[in-house]
């Protein structure tokens, strides 16, 4: 049996970065998507970092095979899908942050009548929604609208302390939580891809041994 295709979907620095990362696993040939003829039907798993121009095309071959659809972009209409392919909303692939998120989303009920904070800092070229952000404001009840997105690169680098090199490939989010004089504050920060794409071997090896149904996933739902 021939190894199982894994299509990287999108031309941008995260599909990039995951074309050239070492994401080896035995079972699998990693390969950028290139539209497969109409008469290929073998099961593939589909990882999409694109904007969303070859999504349509991506969703028929997964309806047509059954193949794994892994949504890395956010704020495209995959988030509501009801597809009839196994389809996992990922706006996050570092593990250290999953486990953040699925924390918080337990508990952020908690802390509802509390003060809160959101703010989250992208490369200036991110031009798609924070969907980690709305997923951390979401878990504590915080209106979306109210996050606050910094993409000045001098703010980055001399208030929040972004490293120069990785000024174009961070993700960096802080939430406070205050009651009166006491406060809480959760920071998180990933500088480049290394972590995104060790999440994504992780992902890929998960549903290599999960039987997966025909239905939308949120990733949260299936990290332990």
């Amino acid at each position: 049996m021939g190894k199982m295709k894994v299509f990287i979907v999108g031309s941008g620095k995260l599909a990039n970065a995951l074309l050239t990362a070492d994401l080896s696993i035995e079972s699998c040939e990693i390969v950028k998507w290139e539209s497969p003829d109409q008469t290929f039907t073998e099961k593939s798993i589909i990882i999409h970092a694109g904007s969303g121009r070859q999504l349509k095309e991506v969703c028929e071959f997964c309806t047509r095979t059954k193949s794994p659809f892994i949504e890395l972009s956010t704020g495209l209409e995959t988030e509501n899908m009801e597809p009839d392919f196994p389809l996992i909303i990922c706006p996050n692939t570092s593990m250290l942050l999953l486990k953040t998120m699925k924390m918080l989303k337990a508990h952020g009920p908690g802390f509802a009548n509390y003060d809160i904070a959101v703010t989250e800092s992208h490369q200036s070229t991110k031009l798609t929604e924070p969907g980690t952000a709305h997923a951390f404001a979401s878990s504590l009840n915080f209106p979306a609208d109210k996050i606050v997105s910094v993409r000045d690169r001098e703010i980055q680098r001399n208030t929040i302390g972004i490293p120069e090199e990785y000024l174009e490939k961070h993700a960096w989010h802080k939430l406070v939580i205050r009651d009166g004089n006491d406060e809480v504050t959760i920071e998180t920060k990933v500088l480049g891809h290394d972590s995104y794409a060790k999440g994504v071997k992780t992902i890929l090896e998960m549903i290599l041994k999960t039987r997966l149904e025909n239905k939308r996933y949120a990733i949260l739902e299936l990290i332990n």
